[in-house]
């Protein structure tokens, strides 16, 4: 790895700089709707909102060893597949997706240059404990890329020396994983594989992959350095699961490699008022390349080769004015080397050209600062961002400047019975592509344009929620104004353009609801979501998804749990360009694990148990989904 130090160097120095400013004083278990209990490893702006809103936690009580991450992340109602499918498929958070939504891994963001959007699956699904998912704009705590919302992955801790091994028979795929310890440092390792699945139908699909990782972590008992970990993942020749396989196009990954790691620091020398709270920072950074290869028979062949470091530093704290809890933030985010390398071969593997279409840097600096307090039934926050950005590519450069804020308010009606209002503005910078690259894709060429402007959002969202012992739910519905929204439209039938519509927006309902009777072990949960998006024409904008419902259901016995899901995907008839019509579908899982031993577990699954023929999303180049699979796995606690 060709780590650039300087820039650790760049951002050790900025949180190091900002504590000399620090003034010295003054100043529910998945799939269940719960309210977070904040702890340590949550990120500050959790405590935040979970007093205005209900937050939404889900974790892998109800999978079996999953094949992608995505399958514990669609267990909320709020989450929908978005893109073509296999092992880099994308997600839409209430019909926001690609650079909308923000996938973050323990606090760190996961950035890609891919119009798909960042996929997470590069990271194993054993690694993975839960996902917090935080609807509609985010942009006061998480800048650009949150503008649809955001999802942090957060990795499991080690609690035993532990191997795992798992199996899935429609792609003969083969799970293996190892966890261990020693006193304050904790690793992890993992392989996987996988051939090339079938539909319902015995259609084979592209979605073949291999993959080894590997992760460590570090807890010193002394010392401002409170955490450190890394994440390093190589997958190999991924297919890419299309309609267009293999006809018209077999569009391969060789590579996808990622380095990324965190450093959390609490400077317990400096103390920013006089409660005690103390200076805490992280600084952080994900070194990635994802190369491409697509072969059009009888035609030609492309080839991308793409690289980006990309890094950050914050540090801020609490204070308390009043009665009003206070956080603030100083944030820094930038990304050095974006680099887009493309050739194209004749089908006798001779260079027809080569360019690079991309070589880019951005900079980004912001100041956060929120307050919250309850009076008598009122809980009260609000939240306010500025923030800075610079972006360059071969000579031509772009600055832009943006406020963001939010304000909310929850009313607890009855000691059961609970009502919230949250208004925020959001904004979403152009990504350095849709800016700046001019090139081929797997679609066709594309091009940039380096005069787009600044997506700006109004996010209205208001809840009605009951909690207590036996039952827990909340309805939600929410209205999203995009302006100056960003779409990829076609120029002719090879070429695409990016481009600022008028306006667009996306309203909505949508509900969770869990119940558990007193001293029972059955859980019943049903779940569901309705979401439409138009442009100021009336047209649909890409990405919504089809509406949904959801019925989970979980028994558990002395030593044997069992569960089922019944999903119901509607049709989708109103369809923006480049999509599909969808059908109606019913989608069967059910599984079992087993406490074979006091240190074995054996758990088994069935995915799509009716063997159900459906497109996993209405891109016009989605595949079918994988038809009827087990799944079974081993953990055995050394």
């Amino acid at each position: 790895m060709n780590f650039n130090s300087s820039v650790l160097l760049r951002v050790y120095s900025f949180l190091a700089l900002s504590c000399v400013l620090v003034p010295s004083s003054t100043a529910q278990t998945a799939p269940q709707v719960e309210r977070v209990t904040v702890t340590a490893e949550r990120p500050y702006y959790h405590e935040t909102l979970s007093r205005i809103f209900t937050q939404y936690d889900y974790d892998q009580a109800n999978l079996v060893s999953p094949t992608h991450l995505n399958d514990l992340l669609t267990q909320s109602p709020l989450i929908s597949l978005n893109g073509q499918g296999g092992q880099l498929q994308n997600i839409s958070i209430r019909g926001f997706s690609r650079w909308r939504i923000q996938s973050l891994i323990d606090g760190v963001p996961i950035l890609s240059d891919r119009r798909a959007g960042a996929s997470v699956d590069f990271i194993p699904p054993s690694f993975i404990s839960s996902v917090a998912v935080i609807p509609g704009a985010a942009s006061t705590y998480l800048g650009s890329g949150a503008i649809g919302g955001a999802v942090n992955l957060r990795i499991k801790e080690a609690l035993a020396h532990q191997l795992q091994v798992g199996w899935s028979s429609n792609q003969s795929g083969q799970d293996y994983s190892y966890t261990d310890f020693h006193r304050n440092t904790d690793w992890k390792v993992a392989y996987r594989n996988a051939g090339n699945g079938k539909d319902a139908h015995g259609m084979t699909l592209f979605d073949q992959y291999e993959q080894a990782a590997l992760f460590v972590r570090h807890r010193p008992e002394e010392g401002m350095l409170k955490e450190a970990w890394s994440l390093y993942s190589d997958s190999q020749d991924i297919g890419k699961s299309s309609s267009d396989f293999p006809q018209n196009k077999i569009t391969t990954y060789p590579t996808n490699r990622h380095w990324l790691g965190k450093l959390n620091f609490a400077f317990d020398n400096v103390v920013a008022n006089d409660s005690g709270s103390v200076v805490t920072g992280n600084l952080w950074w994900h070194q990635s390349q994802l190369d491409s290869n697509t072969l059009r028979p009888g035609d030609r062949i492309n080839q991308s080769n793409t690289k980006a470091l990309n890094f950050g530093a914050d540090i801020g704290s609490k204070a308390k004015l009043a009665q009003w809890q206070m956080n603030w933030q100083l944030q820094l985010n930038g990304r050095e080397n974006v680099v887009i390398d493309e050739r194209e071969l004749t089908l006798a593997e001779q260079l027809v050209y080569r360019v690079q279409s991309l070589a880019a840097d951005e900079l980004a600096l912001a100041g956060v600062v929120d307050t919250s307090r309850r009076i008598n039934n009122v809980a009260l926050a609000a939240g306010v961002r500025l923030d800075w950005l610079r972006q360059e590519n071969k000579g031509q450069h772009s600055t832009n400047t943006n406020i963001s804020g939010f304000a909310g308010a929850n009313y607890a009606l009855t000691p059961h019975w609970s009502a919230n209002l949250y208004i925020s503005s959001a904004f979403r910078n152009p990504t350095l592509t849709e800016r700046f690259f001019s090139g081929e894709t797997p679609r066709g060429t594309v091009r940039g344009d380096a005069s787009l402007a600044t997506e700006q959002a109004i996010n209205l969202q208001g809840a009605l929620a009951y909690n207590s012992r036996q039952l827990s739910g909340d309805i939600s519905v929410f209205y999203q104004r995009i302006d100056n929204y960003i779409e990829r439209l076609s120029l002719n039938k090879d070429v695409l353009q990016y481009a600022n519509l008028d306006r667009a927006t996306v309203k909505g309902v949508n509900y969770q609801l869990s119940w558990q009777p007193s001293d029972s072990h059955f859980n019943l949960a049903l779940s569901g979501a309705w979401v439409k998006g138009i442009d100021e024409a009336g047209n649909t904008v890409a990405d919504i998804p089809a509406n949904t419902q959801r019925i989970d259901l979980k028994y558990q016995f002395d030593v044997m749990r069992v569960f089922a899901t019944l999903q119901y995907r509607a049709d989708k008839t109103r369809l923006a360009a480049g999509e599909r019509k969808l059908e109606k579908a019913y989608i069967v899982n059910a599984g079992a694990s087993w406490q074979l031993t006091e240190h074995t577990v054996f758990s088994t699954s069935i995915r799509n148990v009716t063997d159900e023929l459906y497109y996993v999303s209405a891109d016009d180049q989605a595949a079918f989904a994988q038809g009827r699979s087990v799944q079974f796995t081993l953990t055995m606690s050394l």
